[in-house]
């Protein structure tokens, strides 16, 4: 009997249970469904069963949804009495109130939400989250900042006050946050310049630029030993491509506090790759300014007659004074000095100078030798030498020699990628002369060559050949003209190129090689400076052919022309993320995500 009692007891709490579930879920959807009358009676029913901040919720905001506030009124200080140590229902009762229309006295509860708060950091964000869903901003940076005094933290709270300034596009005060951090914590410095990254990257108007630059001049002069203010100006100018502004902080900075010029050396190498050549000789000059004993010395003197003569070469037009007096300097630096491992590339780039700029054949050709003829470099480095006279001799027409020279290194090297280089140079050259057949069996092979340029220009020049030799001879034509233009192209003449180009472009208003043509010409567009024509050409090349050899790589240079020369971040930003997304397998995919990360901020290179 009693056994009987038992079960009778459990089968009732069974039922109880499996009610009470089925309630529970029918009014999850009334209310899912908007149906709060229906939802009301039930979650009444299960809050007065369990009242718990789970039913609390939902019957709460089913009330709010009715317009029941004296109801809810009622729920929320029955709640605040079973459950005080909840105080967002403090919150919740504030609003009540506002929805009520008793303003005033919402306002004297959200107060008392906020004074009544202890020493107890879990508390302060309740509050400060229970506001944040009413959209109470304004109440909700009083908490954090009243959480702040009681913690005697001058930083406490930071993100989450810079983040409802930003939010609510208070950028001035969110900026004073950011350096009253920095004053605190100078190794808040790259959580800072992540968070400005967001503001910089839509900012048209320059109002965000603006807000930065101001209040960090001013922090700068009332706190001239704060190294953090100084370096997020050194940042903020870069990020603004000023690099004249950012060489003339680093200096202060490395005067100040009797740096090495690493920051000035690192400045200087950014603002080259920028293409602010003056800036970045300025950097180098104060390097070795410093003297013989400075550790970056021989460093800043390497990279200042590279930079130098970077400039020369690229400057359009042709500055034939500014080439002399590289090659004065030129002179006159490798008087004291022997060819080494650190100044080969340099020295290379001279000959090539001595060569193509000032048509000086017979002397680039006389240094080379006598390099080779040399201990001062390995074998390897000689191999490249070769190669480059390879190249001079093929200026002259002297294919035949040209030839030798390039099948000697491949044949010397045949473990190394120099043999892959050699080979392509090979091909490259039968490709000038017109001797399609044999240069496509020679870039065949290297579309498996280890160095993936290499393999990837390969197959790019066979498939060119392949998709234009067979046509009729007019066509054979246009392809000779091309493969000249292309050589015109590599030795700096770059109307003579153009004009070819043009000429295929108009004889063949539909032929194959047109995608190849604007491909050209916004390559000479960008290199005489004319960025926006560059820029349009590339776009027509992406759109038009979006599916050629070439599209990837003309979106990737059109992106650099944006990030760089145009200073557009937000569509250089969309451009790699396009190639990222249209052409995955893209030999370019590394350098675009890479790209792309440190335009949104991911990536920050800081010096401190």
């Amino acid at each position: 009997m009693k056994r009987i009692k038992l079960f009778i007891v459990f089968l009732f709490c069974m039922f109880s249970v499996f009610s009470q579930s089925n309630n529970e879920q029918l009014a999850y959807e009334y209310h899912r469904n908007h149906e709060y009358e229906k939802a009301k009676e039930l979650f009444a029913e299960l809050y007065k069963q369990n009242p718990s901040h789970h039913f609390y919720t939902f019957y709460f905001h089913t009330l709010l949804q009715l317009g029941d506030t004296k109801e809810a009124e009622r729920l929320v200080k029955k709640q605040i009495n079973q459950i005080p140590s909840i105080r967002k229902y403090n919150v919740d009762l504030g609003y009540v109130y506002e929805i009520q229309g008793d303003f005033a006295k919402a306002k004297k509860q959200y107060e008392n939400c906020i004074t009544n708060i202890t020493v107890n950091s879990n508390v302060v964000v309740e509050i400060a989250q229970a506001f944040l869903s009413y959209k109470l901003n304004d109440y909700a940076i009083k908490t954090y900042l009243h959480g702040r005094k009681l913690s005697n933290q001058a930083i406490a709270y930071t993100a989450e006050i810079t983040s409802l300034y930003e939010n609510m596009d208070n950028h001035e005060k969110a900026m004073a946050e950011y350096i009253l951090l920095l004053a605190e914590n100078e190794n808040t410095l790259n959580f800072v310049a992540t968070r400005l990254t967001n503001w910089l990257i839509d900012d048209n108007n320059d109002t965000h630029s603006e807000i930065i630059r101001m209040q960090l001049l001013k922090a700068i002069a009332k706190y001239p030993d704060n190294k953090a203010y100084s370096s997020l100006m050194i940042w903020f100018s870069m990020q603004k491509k000023d690099f004249v502004s950012a060489m003339k902080q680093a200096k202060a900075m490395d005067k100040r506090y009797n740096e090495t010029g690493q920051r000035i050396l690192e400045l200087a190498n950014v603002a080259a790759k920028n293409y602010d050549f003056n800036t970045a000789i300025d950097g180098y000059n104060y390097i070795i300014g410093k003297g013989e004993a400075s550790p970056l010395y021989s460093d800043a003197q390497i990279m200042l007659v590279n930079i130098k003569l970077t400039q020369a070469i690229l400057t359009y037009p042709i500055d034939y004074q500014q080439i002399n007096n590289i090659d004065k300097e030129l002179t006159l630096y490798f008087q004291s000095r022997t060819v080494n491992n650190n100044t080969f590339e340099v020295y290379r780039r001279w000959i090539s100078l001595k060569a193509i700029q000032l048509n000086d054949i017979s002397t680039a050709t006389k240094m080379i030798n006598e390099l080779l003829s040399s201990n001062n470099i390995n074998a390897k480095e000689k191999a490249l030498l070769k190669l480059d006279l390879g190249d001079i001799l093929r200026l002259e027409g002297d294919v035949w020699e040209a030839t030798l020279l390039y099948s000697q290194v491949e044949k010397d090297f045949p473990n190394d990628t120099i043999r892959d280089l050699a080979k392509f140079k090979n091909a490259k050259l039968s490709f000038y002369i017109g001797e399609f057949e044999w240069a496509k069996s020679q870039l065949d092979v290297l579309r498996s060559a280890t160095s993936k340029l290499i393999a990837n220009d390969a197959m790019y020049f066979s498939l060119l050949i392949s998709d234009n030799q067979d046509e009729e001879d007019s066509v054979n034509n246009s392809l000779q003209q091309f493969a000249v233009a292309d050589f015109l192209i590599e030795v700096y003449h770059y109307e003579e190129a153009l004009i070819l180009l043009d000429s295929i472009e108009h004889q063949n208003l539909y032929h194959s090689l047109l995608d190849d043509v604007l491909y050209k010409k916004a390559k000479i567009a960008a290199i005489q400076q004319n960025y926006i024509k560059a820029d349009s050409l590339y776009e027509a090349l992406i759109s038009s052919y979006p599916y050629d050899l070439l599209a990837d790589e003309a979106l990737f240079e059109r992106a650099k022309l944006q990030e760089i020369h145009l200073n557009n971040k937000l569509k250089a930003m969309e451009l790699y993320q396009q190639l990222l997304h249209d052409y995955p397998n893209s030999i370019y995919t590394i350098d675009a995500r890479k790209q792309y990360r440190t335009l949104r901020g991911d990536i920050l290179k800081m010096t401190n």
